[in-house]
């Protein structure tokens, strides 16, 4: 992290781990610090909020001595996020419970559903609605369900494992997405990592349960799954232009809470057969280290300690909420060799062209569209060189290579 912007970092942080310790009676939260000649409070308001968790730590705003204009910023920002949380959590019940009637079962990812781990599930930032069908047959009868309900179909569908609706906006409303999914994340570079993603469905069906929040039931994954579709989730996000700190709030709420063995063997078999192990090792002990979550409560994942959570921080801490802060941030490697760039370049192939791409007769033509495409997208659009886009993946990978993602565990 650039040294001028570490004061805020360091104490962005701690106001986190503080408010993710989740004490909820009045008066036991600790006084707030006072403002800081070396923190530029301002700077960090918008820090937090980019990186999606000004809400988390507002009422830690509220009690440090700092100017009106800073604190009323933050106190805006906040609430922009409850309003758009309500109005998210109650048609995340409207929607699972239309589908229901219709016959069609769904979970709900992340959101609410994680949200339910929180002391304050309102102020935990969502931005649309993720169900996962238990059954992929069942998708254009989800489809017809949420036409009925008032959702349009979007024209552009970025993604292989979900189809996005929208609610249009209305009245100074935002528009809202809802994803229906048919796989717990989008395709990886691995093919027997995709098959498992895709068996790994229809078992979810027995690894359920249902939630309240704020008095709405909620169908969601089972702790143990629950934790392993987050994993995905910032993995997928990682191994593209990154995550912020908001998805390692999300593990520090997940797990600093008592774990039944069950759960704990479960969630390891998970990581372990889709090779993901070492990547769940760095996120729990990078939570450790910086975020306050108790190293007893993963102690049962015996991580590996020598993986460096500093540089993970700062990868983090660079890519903020949504990992756009850079316009050459669009990919990282499993590594920085040329073997590392030519399989990336064949998955976004395939990831372009997912039928023609079945047929390896075609992969020439098909590589050649591909290039040409992101040559032209990156010159009219992004206005960023191949060169830059490149470099920059490289640079990720080196970080990524020691993760030895999807080598699966005996």
């Amino acid at each position: 992290m650039e040294k001028e912007q570490k004061p805020e970092c360091d104490r962005l942080l701690s106001l986190l781990a503080g408010a993710l310790q989740a004490r909820t009676v009045e008066g036991e939260r600790e006084k707030g610090a006072t403002q800081d000649g070396d923190c530029d409070w301002e700077a960090l308001v918008e820090m937090a909020a980019r990186h999606g968790v000004i809400s988390l730590i507002y009422e830690d705003f509220r009690m440090c001595e700092l100017p009106q204009e800073t604190i009323l910023r933050a106190e805006q920002l906040s609430q922009v996020v409850v309003r758009q949380n309500y109005r998210l959590l109650y048609l995340s019940w409207q929607v699972q419970q239309a589908l229901k009637m219709e016959g069609v079962r769904t979970v709900l990812l992340k959101g609410a559903a994680t949200a339910s781990f929180y002391a304050v599930p309102e102020l935990r930032k969502s931005g649309d609605i993720d169900l996962l069908l238990l059954h992929a047959e069942e998708l254009e009868q989800a489809a017809q369900c949420l036409e009925q309900l008032g959702f349009r179909r979007k024209e552009w569908q970025p993604s292989l494992h979900h189809i996005v609706y929208c609610l249009p906006a209305e009245k100074g409303r935002p528009e809202i997405e809802v994803e229906i999914h048919t796989m717990l994340a989008e395709p990886f570079d691995d093919r027997k990592v995709n098959a498992l993603l895709e068996q790994q469905v229809s078992q979810l069906s027995e690894h359920t349960e249902t939630v309240r929040v704020m008095e709405l039931p909620l169908e969601i994954p089972d702790r143990a799954y629950h934790a392993y579709e987050l994993l995905l989730h910032m993995l997928q996000h990682f191994l593209r232009a990154g995550f912020g700190l908001k998805l390692l709030c999300d593990w520090v709420v997940l797990w600093n809470r008592e774990t039944e063995p069950a759960v704990q063997k479960e969630y390891l078999e998970l990581v372990r057969s889709c090779g993901i192990k070492k990547f769940s090792d760095l996120v729990s002990l990078t939570c450790v280290r910086y975020l306050g979550l108790p190293a007893g409560r993963i102690a049962f994942m015996k991580p590996d300690t020598g993986l460096s959570t500093e540089a993970f921080l700062e990868e983090i801490l660079a890519a903020e909420e949504f990992g756009k802060t850079s316009k050459d941030r669009m990919v990282a490697l499993r590594g920085n060799s040329p073997l590392d760039f030519a399989r990336e370049f064949h998955h976004q192939m395939y990831l372009n062209y997912p039928k023609a791409g079945k047929c390896f007769l075609l992969w020439p033509v098909l590589w050649g569209m591909t290039l040409a495409r992101f040559l032209i997208n990156n010159h009219r659009i992004r206005g960023v060189s191949l060169g830059a886009v490149l470099k920059t993946a490289g640079q990720r990978g080196k970080l990524i290579k020691n993760l030895q993602l999807f080598r699966q565990e005996r």
